[in-house]
This record gives C-alpha cells, sequence and structure tokens, in this order.
C-alpha cells in the first residue's frame, strides 16, 4: 500500500509535470490567460479612474494610488507562473521531507506476547460465528473503498492546485483596486491552504500505510491488551475519513480551501457497485471456501474463515496482477478487478511476491500453473528459494514444476540454475543438488555456467577430530569417526579407523570407473567415495629374510594355499608377487586399483577383506643384455647376453585412472515423471458387492 501510495504522491507533488504533461492545453493557454488577466486590469482601473471623476460622493481611490497599484500588478501577471513555482518550492521542503521517512520493520512496535495472545483469542471468538465474518467483509470492503476516496482526492487537491497556478493571472489582475483587493486576498489564502493540504496529503497516506504495518505486525494487539482486530478496522476507517473531510476542517477554522470529494449520491451508486459483485461472488461461497465440504458448523465455519483469509490477502493481488494463466489466488468480482489493478501497480514499483505466492504457481502442474517472469520474478524468487536469496538473480521463468534463473554471485561470476520439482520429475543423471522450498517441497537443482561452483561447493575441512559434529551435519551418511580435509576443489580426503580413502565432488568430476561408493551431502550432491585400497605388508629384501616373508604372506593372505618360495613386494603400489618351488610365480593385483585382467585369474581376500586379482605365471629363461659403467659389453660383434629366470604371464590388468575433471559444465534436463499409475477406485454396491476399476 506504501508503494500505492508512492505511485500518486511521487507524480502529484509540488511541481506542475503531471498537469502540464496531462493536459498541454493549460500550458499553451497559459498566454491568453495573461492577456485576459491585463485587459481586465485595465478594464478595472479605467473604472476606477472614470469613478474618480465623481469625487467624494463615489468614494473613489486615489488616481495615483489606482495607477500605481494597477502597474504593480501589471508586472506580477507578467510573472504570475515563475512566482507560483517559487510558491511551490517552499512548499516542497515539508512534502519531500514526509516523502523520504523511511519505515523498517524495527520501526513498528511489537506487543507482547500476551497481549497478542489475548486479541488473537478475542479476534478468533469473533471471528468464528457468521456474524463476526460478515462484519470483517464489511469493514475490508469499507476501509478499502475509502482508501480509494482518499486517493482520488488527493488528486482533486493535486488538480486544484494546478488549476490555481495557471490561472493565476487572472487573480492579479484584481489586486490592482481596493474594491477587488479581497478577492486577491482570498485566492492567496487558498492557495496557502491547497499547499497545506498537499502536504498533508503524504502525512494521511503515509500514516494509513505504516497502521497497516502495525497491524501485521500484532494483529491489532496494543501493549495494554485491550486492542483486536475490529479496533484496528474502526480506527483505520476513523482515520482515511478524518483524511477525506479535513478541506472542511480547514474552512471551519478561517482557512480558504476547495471542498474536493464525490457526491453522497456517487458514493451510494460506487458502493452499491461493490457489494452487488461481492453478492455475486457470495452465490459460490460454499465452492470456493468450503469445497462443497458437509461438515459440522464449528468446522465449516473454521474453513470459511481460513477461505476467507487466503482470499482476501493483498499479496495475492499482486500474484494475479503478474500471473500469466493459471488460477487466481485473490477473491473475483469487482473486489478482485480493483485488488488485481492495484497489485500490478505495486508489482511494477517494486513489490514482492512471497514465498505462498510463488509456491501457488511453482507447485502445481503445468497445464493449471500459468507462469510467472520478469523484474518482479527476478525480485520474489530468493523468498522461495532461500539458497537463492544472496544471488542477484535476472531472466527467472517460474513455472508449473520448473524454475529457471540466471543468478549472479558476489565475485560476479553468472550461472544458469535449473531447478525441477521432485514430484513431477525423475531424479537427474547429471550433477545436481537438492534443496527445500519455503512451503517445504524438494527441488533438484542443477547450475552450469561459469559460477556453477558456487551451488555445489562444501564446506572446508582440515582433519581435525573437532569437526565431527560438522562432518555428521554435511555428510550424514558418513561412519561415526570420520574425518575429512579438503584437498582441493570438490576433492575430500577421508580418514577413519578402517584407514584413508579420496572423495570426489560429482559435479566437478566424472563419475571414475574404479571401484566407488556414493556419499550424499545434505544438499543433495553425490560424492564419489573411492574404494579404500588395500595395504602390501612389509616385505623384507635378501635370501635371509624368506622364511620370514612366507610366514607374512601366510597371515596376510589365508586363503592361498599353495607353497610359496619367496615374495617380491618392492613395487608395493597395489602389486606385489610371490614365486613358487617349481619357477613359476603369481602376480596379485589390488582390486581397488586395477581393472579386471583379461583371460585366467582368481579373486583372493586377505585377512582384512580386501579381495585381490591372483594371475598365474610360468617359469621362463630369458637373455638380457650385460652392462657395464651404463654401457653394453660386447663380444665381438655381438653384445653380450645372459640367461635369466623369470615369470611370464599370459596377461596384465591396466591401472585405474583418476577421476575426470569435468570440462562440460551444461546439464541435461531430467525426464518428467509418468503421470500413468495404477490407482484402485473402489465402489460400494448393495449386497456388500465391491467392484475394482483400473485405468488402462
Amino acid at each position: 500500500m506504501d508503494a500505492v501510495s508512492g505511485i500518486f504522491l511521487s507524480a502529484l507533488g509540488t511541481d506542475m509535470t503531471a498537469m502540464e504533461e496531462y493536459f498541454p492545453f493549460l500550458s499553451k493557454a497559459f498566454d491568453v490567460m495573461q492577456y485576459t488577466a491585463w485587459a481586465m486590469l485595465f478594464l478595472i482601473t479605467v473604472w476606477q479612474l472614470f469613478k474618480a471623476f465623481g469625487g467624494p460622493i463615489t468614494e473613489s481611490e486615489h488616481p495615483l494610488q489606482l495607477i500605481a497599484r494597477s502597474s504593480i500588478f501589471a508586472v506580477l501577471i507578467a510573472f504570475a507562473k515563475p512566482i507560483f513555482e517559487l510558491t511551490l518550492d517552499i512548499a516542497r521542503a515539508p512534502y519531500t521531507a514526509l516523502m523520504d521517512i523511511q519505515m523498517t520493520a524495527e520501526d513498528f512496535t511489537f506487543a507482547g506476547v500476551e497481549n497478542v495472545l489475548k486479541s488473537g483469542i478475542t479476534t478468533l471468538v469473533s471471528v468464528i460465528t457468521v456474524v463476526g465474518l460478515i462484519l470483517m467483509l464489511i469493514l475490508e470492503i469499507s476501509l478499502g473503498w475509502n482508501y480509494f476516496k482518499l486517493l482520488l482526492e488527493t488528486v482533486e487537491r493535486y488538480i486544484v492546485v494546478g488549476v490555481l497556478c495557471y490561472t493565476s493571472p487572472l487573480a492579479y489582475c484584481m489586486g490592482g483596486s481596493k474594491a477587488t483587493e479581497q478577492v486577491f486576498k482570498s485566492w492567496c489564502r487558498m492557495v496557502g491552504s491547497q499547499l497545506l493540504l498537499l502536504v498533508m496529503n503524504v502525512w494521511f497516506l503515509r500514516g494509513f500505510s505504516t497502521s497497516v504495518g502495525q497491524f501485521i505486525a500484532n494483529a491489532g494487539a496494543l501493549s495494554n491488551g485491550q486492542g483486536n482486530i475490529f479496533l484496528w478496522m474502526f480506527c483505520a476507517l476513523a482515520f482515511l475519513k478524518t483524511a477525506q473531510k479535513f478541506d472542511s476542517y480547514l474552512a471551519a477554522m478561517g482557512l480558504n480551501v476547495a471542498q474536493t470529494g464525490s457526491s453522497m449520491g456517487m458514493e451510494i451508486l460506487m458502493a452499491a457497485r461493490v457489494l452487488s459483485g461481492v453478492g455475486g461472488a457470495a452465490k459460490s461461497a460454499g465452492n470456493v471456501f468450503n469445497g462443497g465440504s458437509s461438515a459440522a458448523g464449528g468446522t465449516a465455519a473454521s474453513s470459511f474463515a481460513a477461505g476467507f483469509a487466503s482470499k482476501f490477502k493483498g499479496n495475492s493481488y499482486v500474484r494475479d496482477a503478474v500471473v500469466n494463466g493459471g488460477t487466481r489466488m485473490g477473491a473475483g468480482g469487482g473486489f478482485g478487478f480493483v485488488g488485481r489493478a492495484f497489485g500490478g501497480i505495486a508489482a511494477r514499483n517494486g513489490a514482492t511476491l512471497t514465498g505462498e505466492s510463488i509456491s501457488s504457481v511453482a507447485s502445481r502442474t503445468p497445464n493449471v500453473s500459468g507462469s510467472i517472469a520478469g523484474e518482479i520474478a527476478d525480485r520474489s524468487l530468493g523468498n522461495y528459494m532461500p539458497q537463492l536469496g544472496n544471488h542477484k538473480l535476472s531472466g527467472t521463468q517460474i513455472t508449473g514444476g520448473h524454475i529457471s534463473t540466471t543468478a549472479t554471485g558476489a565475485d560476479g561470476k553468472s550461472s544458469n540454475v535449473e531447478l525441477y520439482n521432485a514430484s513431477q520429475f525423475e531424479k537427474p543423471q547429471g550433477p545436481h543438488s537438492v534443496v527445500t522450498a519455503s512451503d517445504g517441497t524438494q527441488w533438484y537443482q542443477m547450475a552450469s555456467g561459469e559460477g556453477r561452483n558456487a551451488f555445489y561447493s562444501t564446506p572446508e575441512f582440515t582433519g581435525n577430530a573437532a569437526e565431527a559434529a560438522q562432518v555428521a551435519s554435511v555428510f550424514p551418511g558418513a561412519a561415526e569417526g570420520t574425518s575429512l580435509r579438503t584437498v582441493g576443489e570438490g576433492v575430500l580426503e577421508a580418514s577413519s579407523d578402517t584407514g584413508n580413502t579420496t572423495w570426489y565432488n560429482s559435479a566437478f568430476y566424472q563419475e571414475p570407473e574404479a571401484p566407488h561408493s556414493i556419499m550424499t551431502d545434505a544438499n543433495g550432491v553425490e560424492w564419489y567415495a573411492m574404494a579404500q585400497h588395500g595395504t602390501v605388508p612389509e616385505f623384507e629384501n635378501g635370501d635371509e629374510a624368506t622364511i620370514y616373508n612366507q610366514s607374512v604372506f601366510r597371515d596376510f593372505m589365508p586363503g592361498y594355499e599353495q607353497q610359496i618360495m619367496s615374495v617380491d613386494g618392492s613395487q608395493r603400489d597395489g602389486h606385489f608377487e610371490v614365486r613358487h618351488d617349481d619357477g613359476s610365480g603369481t602376480a596379485f593385483y589390488d582390486t581397488a586399483v586395477y581393472d579386471t585382467p583379461r583371460g585366467d585369474y582368481q579373486v583372493y581376500e586377505d585377512k582384512d577383506g580386501h579381495q585381490w586379482f591372483a594371475i598365474h605365471g610360468d617359469s621362463a629363461v630369458e637373455r638380457r643384455p650385460v652392462y657395464e659403467n651404463g654401457k653394453p659389453v660386447y663380444d665381438g660383434e655381438n653384445v653380450k647376453s645372459v640367461s635369466v629366470e623369470t615369470v611370464r604371464y599370459k596377461s596384465t590388468p591396466s591401472r585405474f585412472e583418476n577421476p575426470e575433471r569435468r570440462s562440460d559444465t551444461s546439464s541435461k534436463p531430467p525426464r518428467r515423471k509418468n503421470k500413468r499409475s495404477k490407482t484402485a477406485i473402489v465402489m460400494e454396491i448393495p449386497k456388500t458387492m465391491a467392484v475394482f476399476i483400473y485405468p488402462i
């Protein structure tokens, strides 16, 4: 309401811009008014001079004084408009000061909890009856109508000032003679009084707007516990009435003011039109508010009260004014038409939609939802999606089950954000998070572009045990005792009693081929938790360590029954080799590090339950060149070589690569869920027989 009032007060202030641009004829005709005033001043001066020849019997003023006064006012006629604009500048100071006063949430006095509860109980008892609801309806209509009348009166008062400005030369021509100077004095008093009314327009309209804000803050409660919604409505109505009659009060004090305002007949006619519109809407009140329910009287009254409150919320009209298609939230009829008109004005001048208003579009299916777009969608989406509140939004489109916007962060990086209702869409295949809207519904959030990382980031972890509570909060599925350390963007090192492993954020990295599990953080972002690598025992080198290595191996790989002669654990990176007494060997490869080998292989578990690929190799002899000091040794013309015992394996598995970082930041939209489902309908039929009907 403050935004709507501001439209009128800012445009119809202490300047004649609106008057000149809406009525351009007036500025063109001002020269005609000046010539007319000079002509009238000349006629008045000539008539008064003619009367002076009559001597004492005519009681005329002295000719020299008359000529002097007429000359002065002839000059004033030439500068009539600049003089009036100077007067407007004087009135602009208090007018602007009242307009610049900012009202924030902290400026409203909140009554104590006890008083609010008392007010709420009083209001509940009052409105639970049909009489209370009818009284509330009458007061609501009266408040809206009188607010509209006050706005009309504000415009009328501005128009009066404009008329006084553009007809001011005619007032100056009356000051040239004592016989007509009372007309000029009355005009001056009227100008001052009308400018005072212009300033008071701001005082009254903004005062009423703050009264509405105070009502929203405490539901009509007073600090002494005596207030309620009806008392507030009567006080607000009386305030509007006083504002409309303030010109009469000034006239009673002796000031010359123009009596503005509509006639009683027009007021009755307009009120009848509003009531007829509400009466037409009341024909379907049962369907609108109760849904045709046949519940008991108390339940019906409560349902009616809830429906009434929903239908007459101010933000519902702002929502209805900006939604393209869909079903309206606000009331219909003449009342709804006026509400939507003012809602559209508020939407174009900074108003925002509440989360409830956006939910009425976003949570519905596309065939009945309608759509919201434009600047009001950019301003309002943060009320429905709190995680977007710190971003500057643009190009926002809100439809049934789908929201798209461009979000720019504080660092200047922008990203395209797509949100899909989880109840209407299947889970996306690409990177996404799960967010909760203000109405409690869950949405899949997918971001792409330069600033997409801000929507998938996690807190920084240092690996400190004191961060256990934070780890459990961010990763509810993490095992107790898990500590995390941030390695890089989208990479975490997880440590627990069983060992260390690496987690990769699915928004930053492609899904790896290596064995892994899926960890989901509190925002629904999936992390690839790599399988823990096996630990190769500390084998020793040398022939004297053979017995020790055999014992360590038997303890490490209890399921391997073939006798071994030696162990080569020099590589140790997920791979080691054992030799048998017949010269053959077996190579063991960690299943978390190496891909499945081709050909024959076996799988063994170590003492910790970790699995290893076992590939058998046959004994072989191969010729190797002899080197001394890094150079080959020649036997004549041929390189000298020696025979070396070795093991030949038929295949060697390939090592898994680390997850690749995503280069494509685009996102593929998910599929909409199939609406068809097997729904059974049970109809009770006489003789206790039931029929089940399934859709094909």
